[in-house]
């Protein structure tokens, strides 16, 4: 699918160079290209490359939609989605008038009827399932199982003090927080009304400990400044032995969300902070306050930048948008069912400003030391032009667990190589602690020295383990040669080249704690 923006001036949806040059030339891609909903009518609407008006199927065709069909379909453009002009009518008129070859429409044609022919719709066009069948396809005992297991594996346990968590299940939990109950926290583009369907983090816990066990208290809503349910919160946490505050940021399906009732993240929302909205941030520090020791749940779809949590709770936990069985999976590593063993997928930054925080930047002429207030009160800025860091709050890869995983013996298969050669790094994980849990091993290359600016690391490779507590395993993570490459060249001209020399490998539990490296050469 093409997409709304433009490139070097170039509209994505009539950029010849990157939809036929490098994806069809280049990449060997034989299939159709769509364009994003009304994507071919921005050409008119936004971008200013052909005339206005242009008429939907109701009315004569214009000057304006034949122009659009004459940039976007010899492009590279075969189809158009909906929710636009639809352009693509005037294609007989502008065959028949000589000024679109037939073989333009010929070609967007054969890559329209490939694609239904691989997808085998000439011989089935109905694939799907009976309406009547889908609750039991969907909803299922093994897809409500299987939808657990990976909301579980996904969540990341970011901080935990003292041991907090795992909470004993004889503790008395106060959960709080305006993402508990109420509705599901999925993100957008899920089914009409759907947010209302699921186990949220009350019902969650509510089933892995009992009624009795759990007081809820929703604190404040999601967007608004409202402080008033504040002290209904504190009541509950000072009631239980543990607080479980649940906020984040949230979305709702389609239908609600075109709305804009109300959302903070999804197609065309969002907001200017990555700091949590409304009144969640104050509600935190009121819990806080109490005494109690606290597990603030992140449920977002975004990192949030609250670091301040570093100091002040005692547990930190993120859970990204989860499935109709977060509830359960969120109790299940609560309550010690499960051992954390997600990674974080992306860098949480101290502050929007720091942005960008990626684990993978690019080599700069400028150091990353962080800005900072003297003692004498003066402002020093760092290097990257910021009072605050570019280092992040969570680097890319972080993770915690349970229990305590060890890293020794490492070793490369080999040290000189081709480019053309693989090569394995293998390493002893031992699960030092006295919990059964799963790690992911990571794997890492550095350029050491390259003809072009590289970036600072790259993720390779990584490789999930699960070990019983004082169980060790030699773990093997293999290695392409040819995937440690360059782009040499300018733009249409460009190639990949393995270049000689010297390239660290590096191992660890994320992108900021790497226990062991080696080097290979390149020759």
């Amino acid at each position: 699918m093409s997409a709304y923006h433009s490139q070097d001036g170039v509209p994505a949806v009539s950029d010849h160079f990157t939809l036929t040059e490098i994806l069809r030339d280049e990449w060997g891609y034989e299939f159709f290209v769509m364009s994003d909903a009304g994507g071919t009518d921005r050409l008119a609407k936004n971008f200013y490359v052909c005339p206005l008006p242009l008429n939907d199927y109701n009315s004569p065709i214009t000057e304006g939609n034949e122009c659009v069909a004459m940039n976007a379909l010899p492009a590279g453009g075969d189809v158009e989605m909906g929710g636009g002009s639809f352009n693509y009518r005037s294609i007989p008129e502008l065959v028949a008038s000589g000024r679109l070859s037939e073989d333009t429409v010929n070609t967007a044609v054969t890559r329209l009827l490939r694609s239904k022919f691989t997808m085998g719709l000439f011989e089935n066009p109905y694939p799907a399932a009976p309406a009547s069948e889908w609750e039991d396809i969907i909803n299922n005992d093994y897809a409500k199982s299987l939808a657990r297991e990976i909301d579980r594996d996904s969540i990341v346990l970011l901080k935990n003090d003292a041991e907090t968590l795992p909470i004993s299940k004889d503790k008395k939990v106060a959960v709080i927080g305006p993402m508990a109950e109420g509705f599901m926290n999925y993100g957008d583009y899920v089914v009409y009304r759907s947010l209302y369907r699921g186990v949220t983090p009350l019902a969650g816990i509510r089933d892995s400990i009992g009624n009795d066990s759990v007081s809820y208290a929703q604190g404040c809503e999601r967007w608004s400044n409202d402080e008033s349910g504040f002290d209904e919160a504190v009541a509950a946490a000072n009631s239980a032995d543990v607080a479980v505050v649940v906020v984040g940021t949230w979305s709702r399906d389609q239908q609600e969300l075109w709305q804009g009732l109300n959302a903070t993240t999804g197609e065309h929302v969002d907001v200017n902070d990555l700091s949590l909205v409304g009144a969640m941030s104050p509600l935190l520090r009121t819990i806080i306050a109490t005494g109690k020791p606290t597990v603030v749940v992140f449920q977002s779809g975004k990192p949030i930048t609250e670091p301040w949590l570093s100091n002040t709770t005692a547990s930190l936990v993120q859970q990204f948008y989860p499935s109709q069985e977060g509830g359960h999976a969120l109790a299940d590593i609560l309550f010690g069912d499960t051992n954390p063993s997600g990674k974080l997928s992306v860098s949480f930054p101290h502050s929007v400003g720091d942005l960008p925080v990626n684990y993978d930047y690019y080599n700069s002429g400028r150091a990353v030391d962080p800005g900072f207030v003297g003692a004498d009160n003066n402002l020093y800025f760092g290097h990257q032009y910021v009072l605050g860091t570019p280092e992040p709050w969570f680097p890319f890869g972080y993770g915690l667990s349970y229990t305590n995983f060890t890293y020794t013996d490492f070793a490369l298969s080999a040290h000189n190589v081709s480019a053309s050669a693989s090569l394995t790094a293998r390493v002893t994980l031992t699960n030092s602690g006295d919990r059964a849990g799963a790690e992911v091993v990571q794997m890492y290359v550095k350029d050491m020295l390259a003809s072009v600016d590289v970036p600072n690391m790259l993720l390779k490779g990584f490789e999930k383990v699960y070990l019983e507590a004082g169980e060790s395993t030699e773990v093997r993570i293999p290695l392409e040669v040819r995937d440690c490459g360059v782009w040499q060249g300018r733009q249409g001209r460009m190639r990949w080249v393995v270049e000689k020399g010297d390239f660290m490998v590096m191992v660890g539990s994320g992108s900021g704690d790497l226990r062991a490296n080696g080097t290979f050469t390149v020759g």
